[in-house]
């Protein structure tokens, strides 16, 4: 049986097809220190879109897995013209 993830942010079972992940990290604890949370918190579509009309702009990036190094590379999406 698939169990849902739970929105973080709102608290309801996350349904809708598109899912997100935010990592969480805090500011503010002095010059040379980032403290951040070891794991993700997840968010529902209509919770992303309620940060966006806040004023938050997602500069997407693709990641594909190199079979080789088995590290995650920057896909360069070629424009078609």
């Amino acid at each position: 049986k698939i169990v849902n993830p739970v929105c973080d942010l709102c608290g309801l079972d996350v349904l809708s097809e598109q899912r997100y992940r935010m990592d969480i990290n805090q500011t503010g604890n002095g010059k040379g220190k980032f403290v951040k949370c070891s794991n993700s918190a997840d968010m529902c579509h209509t919770c992303f879109l309620n940060i966006c009309k806040n004023g938050f702009k997602p500069q997407w990036v693709t990641l594909v897995k190199n079979d080789v190094t088995g590290k995650w590379d920057i896909h360069e999406e070629q424009q078609k013209f």
